[in-house]
């Protein structure tokens, strides 16, 4: 008998770790990285993180569709066609029947969709049934298991939360990474919000350490919109997705980047604000009425400007709104030979009529008329007179009150 055959095995010495050149490893042809969904979802094990009766399992079952059918996940992304296995292992038949059925709208289920309700825990044989079904059937694309709490190992002993989590899908990544199949494994967030969305998975930083990619997905309670929030080893730059849920298809719709999308979603409120007032308003005024903070309204508010959304008038600015790029004075300024009517505003106090309490003349939306302005110490003639003298001048609509005023008691007009 040899001398290593008494040597037990824990202290037996490890095999010397191989190593590669780096000009070998530059010349090796690679194959490139499958992705289930384009620029969403690779091959590896990837995280699905969100609130509960947020929408993450109607998501999920709608990739899987998407991917049986090969189709386009979310309404507009490529998804590669393949086999699927949905482990809707907190559902039952019902359940999954009435959600397919919703999002299918009448089209058939398509082929290479399977669905399981009961799967073993991953170190009660989980790992190994995997194995076996994508060894029977190695054109599955795509894997989502819901949810984690379903499959991971139970807690051994007095370990660290970190290990626990770090090691909790480790056995999955050699599997996805053999087959080249993505495994998405739906799990919750946390209730406190956090300024990065990763930071907010449940669990430790090792749950999110140990896969190779995470996804979160952010919606308020009550609305349509959501975010979807991608990072992952094979994700060459991270990305936020703006999502709308679909409640007639039950079904996730792309709008765009997120951020994008949540910018242009703020212009439509400054333009509806604008629009509802009927007289230009200051950034501040504008913050105030759709809630949002003073120094993002004024940079949304010159590039609305640069746009041609909003017009911009005097040296503490104001913003009109401007539909078609157009600030209401052409053919209505006077210099056109074209006399609008007039709309009345008096600076007497309490008669309702100086909308924004700062004497700014103001632009009916629905008449685009020429406004102009009267003083309550004028009798109804010298008021006529001088709004004649305003509009043969040329007085611009947007004119402010308080100018004409100054100028009608200085006895210029």
């Amino acid at each position: 008998m040899r001398y290593e055959d008494d040597i037990p095995p824990e202290w037996r010495r490890s095999p010397a770790p191989t190593t590669m050149s780096a000009a070998e490893l530059m010349d090796k042809e690679l194959a490139p990285v499958r992705w289930a969904v384009s620029g969403v979802l690779p091959e590896g094990v990837t995280i699905l993180a969100g609130k509960p009766k947020m929408g993450k399992s109607w998501l999920a079952l709608g990739l899987c569709v998407s991917v049986a059918a090969g189709g386009r996940a979310l309404g507009k992304i490529p998804a590669q066609c393949g086999g699927t296995l949905y482990l809707g292992l907190e559902d039952q038949e019902r359940r999954l029947q009435r959600r397919l059925k919703k999002i299918l709208a009448g089209r058939a289920a398509p082929d290479g969709m399977e669905i399981a309700w009961s799967w073993p825990r991953l170190d009660e044989g989980g790992v190994e049934a995997l194995r076996d079904y994508l060894q029977q059937r190695p054109d599955t694309r795509l894997i989502v298991i819901d949810t984690l709490k379903k499959i991971r190992p139970r807690d051994s002993g007095s370990r660290g939360i970190y290990d626990l989590d770090y090691e909790a899908l480790e056995p999955l990544l050699p599997i996805a990474a053999e087959f080249g199949v993505a495994i998405l494994v739906v799990h919750h967030l946390r209730k406190l919000e956090a300024g990065d969305p990763f930071d907010m998975i449940s669990g430790s930083t090792g749950l999110t350490g140990g896969v190779d990619g995470a996804l979160v997905l952010k919606r308020d309670r009550g609305k349509q919109d959501a975010t979807l929030a991608i990072d992952g080893r094979d994700v060459e730059e991270p990305a936020e997705l703006a999502l709308r849920w679909d409640a007639d298809i039950a079904s996730w719709s792309l709008m765009g980047d997120a951020e994008e999308f949540r910018i242009s979603n703020e212009r439509r409120e400054i333009l509806d604000t604008l629009i509802r007032a009927g007289v230009p308003l200051a950034p501040k005024e504008i913050a105030e009425r759709i809630e949002k903070a003073d120094g993002n309204v004024r940079k949304l508010l010159h590039g609305m400007r640069d746009d041609g959304q909003v017009v911009q008038r005097g040296t503490h600015p104001r913003y009109k709104y401007t539909p078609n790029g157009n600030d209401g004075n052409d053919g209505n300024d006077g210099s056109a030979g074209n006399v609008g009517n007039v709309t009345v505003v008096t600076d007497t106090p309490g008669d309702g009529n100086d909308r924004n309490r700062e004497n700014s003349a103001y632009l009916s939306q629905k008449e685009r008329n020429v406004t102009v302005v009267t003083s309550r110490h004028l009798s109804s003639d010298e008021q006529n007179e001088r709004v004649q003298r305003l509009i043969e001048e040329g007085m611009r609509e947007d004119f402010a009150v308080a100018e004409v005023m100054k100028k009608m008691k200085g006895g210029e007009l």
